[in-house]
């Protein structure tokens, strides 16, 4: 099963639903691309763009990042290629574009037009997906690029790809979606239990209307931060976004986001962003802390579940309780 999560590029500007409740707000005062349903006045008087953070992006190719208007000022610390160790031609145009995208949705910036909130990050990029197959060995990779990332001191992780199961075994089943069965999951809650600063967002996957219908490996890591893919209002999971496990007691997704356009690989991406810029405030906040927040201050943190999580983040609400 091939489980690179689709994606396209937002294009056109948001018209915001009627009678919009603060967190699903489109975000359109100075910029003219909107960068999430998430934002607010609060938020954007602070300034903050990722300054000093390390983010690292775990994906299946960063083709045209040194060309695209939007990726091609970040700041690239180093890059990695996982699969055959070339790095070449690692921005070329042969390259699958998945990672440049995805990218774009965590800093892309071109002028004035923002399209991920942290432009001002320094970047680790990682190719470890290789989409003519689905192989076990692409977990084996994920690993080795978050110990890669770790040991240049990355601050957040964007995973937008996943697992389910495999073209060269088939051992892994829902009732595996425990956060600590899976190769990937096991890796990821080992690293975060040494690293309490270390933030990771991972898709939800895109399998909610099919046969699996969960969330994905490595989604299922009780702190990571799953997110999934609600509609424009924020109170539905659009049918594409996986749905979490009852095998925990823990609520996944944690949070979701409209995807700008559909495809799940766009709202962990956001949240890293998001992330980012709040790290950015408050240096020594911890994982713990910061996912606490996030879950009780976003729209159905009264009534979390299996569909939508926690909710839409409300990044106003936010900053009042991580400061």
């Amino acid at each position: 099963m091939k489980n690179i999560l689709l994606i396209l590029l937002a294009t056109a500007t948001l018209t915001a639903c009627e009678n919009p409740k603060t967190y699903t707000d489109t975000f359109q005062y100075k910029y003219k691309r909107p960068i999430g349903l998430l934002m607010s006045d609060e938020l954007d008087s602070l300034q903050l763009s990722g300054n000093k953070i390390v983010i690292g992006v775990i994906d299946a190719g960063f083709s045209g990042f040194k060309s695209n208007e939007y990726t091609r000022n970040l700041t690239v610390l180093d890059y990695k290629d996982f699969i055959d160790k070339d790095t070449t031609n690692f921005f070329g145009a042969s390259e699958n574009n998945h990672g440049t995208q995805v990218t774009t949705s965590i800093g892309g910036k071109k002028e004035d037009y923002i399209h991920g909130l942290a432009y001002n990050a320094h970047y680790l990029l990682a190719k470890t997906e290789d989409v003519s197959s689905e192989l076990t060995i692409e977990e084996n990779r994920l690993t080795q690029a978050v110990a890669w990332m770790v040991s240049k001191k990355v601050d957040v992780i964007n995973i937008s790809v996943a697992y389910t199961t495999f073209d060269d075994a088939d051992y892994y089943t829902r009732e595996d979606l425990n956060g600590k069965t899976a190769l990937s999951s096991r890796y990821l809650d080992s690293i975060l239990q040494a690293n309490p600063h270390l933030i990771i967002t991972v898709s939800a996957g895109n399998e909610g209307n099919k046969p699996w219908r969960n969330i994905m490996f490595p989604s299922d890591v009780k702190e990571v931060i799953t997110v999934g893919s609600t509609d424009f209002e924020g109170e539905t999971r659009r049918k594409t976004s996986g749905t979490g496990s009852k095998q925990v007691s823990y609520i996944k997704p944690d949070v979701v986001t409209y995807p700008m356009p559909p495809g799940n690989s766009h709202t962990a991406p956001v949240i890293a962003g998001l992330c980012a810029i709040l790290k950015e405030l408050k240096p020594n906040i911890t994982r713990n802390q910061l996912i606490n927040a996030l879950h009780k201050t976003s729209s159905n943190a009264k009534k979390p579940n299996r569909e939508i999580g926690y909710g839409v983040p409300n990044s106003a609400e936010l900053l009042k309780a991580i400061q």
